[in-house]
């Protein structure tokens, strides 16, 4: 599902407050994500516990997705996801794994097609320096001609245009081009390595070898101040709510409370509780922050909260209760929106809407240009778009 082409190409969009999509900065963008993407096998007995998706990478692409949360470990030879001790996900390496089935949803697009997936690979289950590198290596050698040509040296990510992403460096290992006039353009992969904050940090990225002088690796960023990047610092929001309801009880609030007030109160909470912390975060803000991504996380942790959820099972948790109220959090009563629902014209930034069992859910309006879509990824394109009211309305 191409939604992001379609709005590269809208001439509808021109006279939208933020502008054209394609002139759009990344901070100025939403996109639908999966939590533990990679935890799509049948496992049976763990799943209960584990599992967070019910389709691999190659159909969360095809339907919508953008935004992927991979969890690395090690099997043999090859790598592979996991969530805790007893779950395996899906392989990353090998011929049917995950980085495969990157490469062939991004084999099966058309060249004016112009979308951006961002890879965010981390919680690296005990590695050594050199199952990084090899992880790496796997991912370029399987990426290669669809990673972004730049590295955060020469590239400010979250700032420039979306187009700038997409685009091919006129002179090599330069910067991007100034015009998109005859700029060559396609569709494109990133990399944010380690992007998480509640990890320590690895001593392989602290070597910076994706932005060392002079080139570093292409298509390969990192976090601020996590890691001391040289230039173009990228800052991502994510605190998930660590609770089992969505509705606030009679003393602890719920997740909806929590993420509502993480999107409007950011600069309440601490980056992280690792030795990096460098205090709290920025306020949040209508048309987003520089060089700042916000994930809202739409996720329950149910797997010891059945008197509070009804179930422990995190698939079932979604299915039944967190994906069907989706849309009443952007446009139900007493929300605290600038209007009658979310605007992100008017309301703090969201860039990242990340849920489990993301096709759970659809929209259903048959006027609607996202109908049948994922509830997360209708809803995500139409931030991009407008008002997110009554399914009936958009």
């Amino acid at each position: 599902m191409p939604w992001m082409t379609d709005l590269f190409y809208d001439p509808a969009l021109e006279g939208a407050p933020l502008g054209p999509f394609q002139n759009r900065s990344l901070h100025q963008i939403t996109l639908p994500g999966t939590h533990d993407s990679g935890c799509y096998r049948d496992q049976r007995i763990s799943n209960v516990y584990s599992a967070t998706q019910t389709q691999d990478i190659f159909q969360q692409l095809a339907g919508g997705v953008r935004y992927f949360d991979l969890r690395p470990c090690a099997r043999g030879t090859e790598f592979w996801t996991y969530h805790g001790q007893l779950y395996w996900g899906g392989e990353l390496t090998g011929a049917d794994g995950i980085l495969q089935q990157i490469r062939d949803y991004f084999d099966s697009l058309a060249p004016t097609d112009r979308e951006l997936v961002i890879l965010n690979v981390s919680h690296f289950y005990k590695f050594t320096n050199l199952m990084h590198a090899n992880l790496v290596a796997a991912i370029r050698a399987a990426l290669g001609p669809y990673l972004v040509e730049y590295t955060q040296n020469n590239i400010d990510l979250c700032n420039c245009p979306f187009w700038q992403l997409l685009s091919t460096p006129p002179i090599a290992n330069g910067p991007p081009p100034g015009a998109v006039a005859g700029a060559v353009l396609q569709s494109r992969v990133l990399v944010l390595y380690d992007g998480a904050l509640d990890t320590p940090q690895e001593a392989y990225v602290t070597g910076l070898p994706f932005t060392a002088p002079p080139n570093g690796i292409p298509g390969f960023f990192v976090l601020a101040p996590k890691y001391a990047a040289p230039a173009n610092p990228i800052e991502l929001f994510d605190q998930y709510s660590n609770l089992g309801r969505v509705e606030d009880g009679y003393v602890l609030s719920g997740m909806r409370t929590d993420q509502l007030n993480k999107l409007r109160n950011r600069q309440n909470f601490a980056y992280t509780t690792q030795p990096f912390n460098p205090g709290n975060w920025t306020p949040n803000a209508v048309g987003g922050v520089a060089s700042t991504l916000h994930l809202l996380s739409w996720t329950l942790t149910p797997q010891f909260s059945l008197t509070l959820t009804g179930t422990w099972d995190p698939l079932e948790a979604a299915q039944q209760v967190t994906n069907p109220l989706l849309l009443n959090l952007f446009c139900g009563p007493n929300r605290g929106w600038a209007g009658v629902c979310y605007n992100a014209a008017l309301d703090p930034q969201i860039n990242i809407i990340y849920v489990d069992d993301y096709d759970s859910t659809k929209h259903q309006n048959a006027g609607s240009p996202w109908n049948g879509m994922a509830i997360p990824v209708a809803i995500a394109a139409r931030m991009n778009v407008g008002p997110v009211g009554e399914r009936n309305t958009w």
